[in-house]
This record gives structure tokens, sequence and C-alpha cells, in this order.
């Protein structure tokens, strides 16, 4: 199974990074969570969106859903297409959509002529070719959801989408070979007191080593903090990482169902060592 970084940045525009996408892959199947503003371009330099199997956005926030009207312009224009992708959306995400075709200036039908749209129930499993698909509930402003992915040989990548500190994800990623989560403050001096919807860095490594995943992904934080970041990150042993744009990930497993060893790669394609035990994961672009 092999994740790809589309975008990791907040919802503030960023230099270097769209907003919120990832695209997660298991042989035919190609599943993109989240389409935040830039996803949409980031996504075509992989895959022709009509080849993607199913798209699952976790929220309504703009900038993990917003990209979702530039991505129906690489359908057929007239009538409806001959591939029409799923898409699901949260509870309540039908009557956000329908608004944002109204906004944009066009047919009530704009986004349904691309898409099979409907709303995901969160109680309810979903299977997508090789990937079966749960909802894991996050804590934010608004109703949100993350994806735990799992292949047939139980490789598991849980992304946790937008939330606030949750103690209902570390049972739900327990074990994951790959955690992807948010660290976008500072402090969290920053946040909402009584309504905490994003976590700190500290915060974020603190959930995946509550919940013993084998390896942490950290994603949705402002570009301007990555050296910082990076610098907090070095005494981790290669166990946690800052996604970066375009930069993916394989995650496997044995055929016994054991995890692998891990040889990871960076963009320059330079091993950074071993770590056994913590699931194989190769970064690469």
């Amino acid at each position: 199974m092999r994740l790809t970084v589309l975008g990791c940045g907040p919802a503030s525009p960023q230099p270097d990074t769209p907003a919120s996408g990832l695209l997660v892959e298991s042989g035919a199947t190609a599943i993109l969570l989240d389409c935040g503003q830039g996803v949409a371009a980031r996504l075509v330099r992989r895959i022709e969106p009509d080849k993607v199997t199913a798209i699952v956005i976790g929220h309504m926030h703009a900038d993990h859903f917003i990209d979702l009207s530039a991505l129906r312009y690489r359908f057929a224009w007239a009538g409806r297409s001959d591939v029409r992708v799923p898409l699901l959306l949260p509870p309540g995400g039908l009557a956000r959509l329908a608004e944002l075709a109204g906004v944009i200036s066009e047919r009530a039908s704009f986004f349904d002529d691309a898409f099979d749209v409907r709303e995901y129930d969160p109680a309810t499993p979903e299977r997508f070719g090789d990937l079966g698909l749960a909802f894991v509930a996050g804590r934010h402003y608004v109703p949100a959801w993350g994806v735990s992915l799992t292949e047939p040989d139980g490789a598991r990548i849980v992304y946790a989408g937008d939330t606030g500190p949750n103690p209902g994800l570390l049972t739900a990623a327990q074990g994951a070979d790959l955690l992807v989560m948010e660290a976008t403050l500072g402090s969290a001096a920053e946040d909402d007191e009584d309504a905490r919807g994003h976590l700190t860095l500290d915060e974020a490594i603190e959930h995946g080593r509550g919940a013993g995943v084998k390896r942490l992904l950290v994603t949705h934080y402002p570009s301007a903090r990555r050296s910082l970041m990076a610098a907090q990150l070095e005494d981790l042993e290669g166990w946690a990482a800052l996604a970066r744009p375009d930069v993916g990930l394989t995650v496997a497993r044995r055929s016994n169902g054991a995890s692998n060893g891990s040889s990871a790669k960076g963009a320059d394609g330079r091993g950074r060592g071993t770590n056994a035990g913590r699931g194989s994961i190769r970064a690469a672009r």
C-alpha cells in the first residue's frame, strides 16, 4: 500500500504546498483522501481523476474539499461522464456541495455529472477494491472524521484528519503501520480552550505513541515551522517524519502478516537506516 502526500498545509495558503490531500494506492485501487486548495493540480500529475477509485472527504472545511470544484473540470462537460467516481461526503455534505455549485455559477447537476455523490455513514465500513475503509471520529469545530484503510494482508494506514486531543483515536489507530496525524498549532494556547480542534506537534507525537503505531507522519502544519518541527523529530530515530508534498510512503506486510523492518529513503534517494519491527515503510518521490 502506497501513500503519496499531495498537500500537507493548513487552511492558510502556503508557498510550497497545497492544503490537505493524500492519495492511497493498493494494486489497481486508488483512494483520494481530502481535496483542499491546490490538490487537484498535484493529483493530475500522478493519475487522471477518472482512474481514481473513490474520493473521501473527512469534513466540510474548505481546505479539505474546495478543490473538488477544480477536479470536476477534468471530466466531460456536456451531460454525464461515462465514468462517475464515487465521492463520499460526511453527513450534511450533500447540501454544502450543492451550495458550492451555485456559488461558482454552475448548474445544479455540476458535481453529480462527474461524481457518484453520497454521504457516508461513519458507523458503516466501506470497501473499494483492495482496501477496506473505516471512519474515525475527530474532535473538531465541525463534525469531522478520519479514515482507516486496511489491505487484505492486514497492512493499515490511519489518517486522523483534523482533530484536537482525541482519546478515541488511540483505540482506532492501535498498532497501525502508519498514522498520519495533524500538527497545526505551535502552542495549545492558539486553539479554543473549551473546543479544541487541532494539535501541537508534541500532542501528535503523544497520540502516535499512545496508539503504539509503527510510524508517524505529521501533516497539516505551516511551512514556516518546518525546520523547527524537523529539529524536534530528530531524536525519534526515524519513527516520526514530516509530510512534504510529492513524497510517498510504502507500507507492506510479510505474507505471514508480520511487519517487515523499515528501510527508509528520502526524496534524495539516500538510505536512512533500518528500524526493525516498525513496519516496512520506504519513502521516495
